[in-house]
């Protein structure tokens, strides 16, 4: 679904005397980004590294192929998400974007991988409006599953960008039992891009024409009013996070930079609900990072988690309209302190965070060239030294990654510029295979 705010964004762009979006020659995921870290910021972020050496890391050899369930073109076969619950690994896929490659891709079926049975189920999904009396469709009416959220025990998917329908309303879905439920009742959730259970309310940041909006639901999705809307980059809001005791909301972030400067606001929930929007800097939430000439400016955070009371999260650029350019991995202490990780390999681009059994898992890819690129998991316990897990050589990259009983299981994507045919492919390494640290 096309919205003004992509007009508006047309306009900042060349404003800014940047072609990225509107000769449609963005930077793909694949390149290594420009901002890299300077010397002094690696010494300040105090990160130990190490790898373990040789071929033991190396499980190429023991990756088992468990399929390809998605029936869509290469770039909406991206697995963006993969979550674990109850023992079935679901898969996000499509393409919300409205240009291409895959354009506009819904609607697009809830896929999961069920580990005890080798198998894969396509769920159902009926509306919570009893006046529909259609049967339960196969498919969710979005162009893309972007995200899963395990929130108070359930499964939620935020409604990324809704398949031909009106901007009056948004969507979520929530899985009872087996079969999801569809609630169209977010005002003007043109796009729904994340959820956040605090303090007993639900919260979604979405989208909208005119300013990036947090939404609060007091009855668990039943009914959502505006909680608030932020003067900050943009018109929509991307991410919810918490962070000592806080829920914050976050839209578009600068780097640091002399043209436009790096300062915006961001949405701050305590635990009474009282909100307030507090300013941030870029060069403290992205760390390392500076504009450079002929890149994309606009940043958000995307995957994330909490772990020992700080917020492990990857930055990326704004790209190809919803999705996320990776550019470095980062641990917050607070919402004006942050230090990128350096990671063993320098060039390593991070995809996704994964938090299990006091650890923190990091999933990463170093291209090598248009069809060869080596995929790794870094493992740290204390945030500050990360150990090799593993590595993996294949034609194009994991995108995500969960983990089930000692397994890594992998879903890969691919890029506008290359378009792999691998696109879409899971694949699973057993826990016999992967060294123990």
């Amino acid at each position: 679904m096309q919205s003004n705010s992509k007009w508006i964004a047309f306009m900042l762009t060349i404003a800014a005397g940047l072609g990225w979006l509107a000769a449609g020659k963005f930077q793909t995921k694949s390149h290594v980004p420009q901002e890299l870290p300077p010397q002094g910021e690696q010494v300040m972020a105090k990160a130990k590294v190490s790898s373990i050496p040789g071929p033991s890391s190396d499980v190429t050899s023991k990756i088992e192929f468990l399929g390809k369930p998605f029936n869509k073109a290469p770039y909406a076969n991206n697995v963006w998400d993969m979550q674990l619950y109850n023992g079935k690994i679901y898969l996000g896929f499509g393409n919300s974007s409205n240009t291409g490659p895959s354009p506009n891709a819904g609607p697009i079926p809830i896929i999961y991988y069920d580990a005890a049975g080798s198998s894969f189920t396509t769920q159902s999904v009926k509306s919570s409006n009893p006046s529909l009396k259609s049967a339960p469709k196969m498919t969710v009416d979005e162009e893309q599953i972007d995200i899963f959220k395990v929130l108070d025990g359930k499964l939620y998917i935020p409604g990324n960008d809704s398949d031909g329908e009106e901007w009056s309303l948004g969507n979520f879905y929530r899985l009872d039992g087996d079969v999801w439920t569809k609630y169209r009742n977010l005002p003007s959730g043109i796009h729904v891009y994340d959820m956040a259970l605090y303090q007993g309310k639900l919260f979604a940041a979405i989208g909208t024409d005119r300013k990036p909006t947090v939404l609060v639901s007091h009855d668990m999705g039943e009914s959502w009013q505006v909680f608030a809307t932020m003067n900050a980059l943009g018109m929509r809001a991307y991410s919810l996070f918490e962070i000592n005791g806080k829920l914050y909301a976050s839209a578009m972030l600068y780097p640091d930079n002399k043209i436009w400067g790096d300062k915006t606001n961001i949405l701050e929930i305590n635990a009474k609900l009282e909100k307030k929007e507090v300013v941030v800097y870029g060069k403290n939430l992205l760390p390392g990072l500076t504009y450079q000439q002929g890149t994309v400016p606009y940043n958000k955070i995307g995957k994330k988690v909490n772990f020992n009371g700080k917020l492990v999260y990857i930055i990326g650029s704004v790209f190809n309209d919803h999705q996320l350019l990776p550019k470095s991995l980062n641990v917050m202490t607070d919402i004006h302190q942050a230090r990128r990780v350096a990671l063993p390999d320098a060039k390593a681009l991070p995809t996704d965070v994964l938090a299990r059994d006091g650890k923190v898992y990091v999933l990463t890819y170093t291209r090598l060239s248009a069809n060869s690129y080596i995929n790794r998991v870094y493992q740290t316990t204390d945030l500050d030294t990360w150990n090799e897990v593993l590595r993996f050589k294949q034609d194009t990259y994991a995108k995500s990654f969960e983990e089930y009983d000692g397994d890594f299981y992998f879903g890969l994507g691919t890029d506008p510029d290359v378009l792999s045919p691998s696109s879409g492919k899971l694949l699973r390494v057993r826990s016999q295979y992967i060294p123990k640290i």
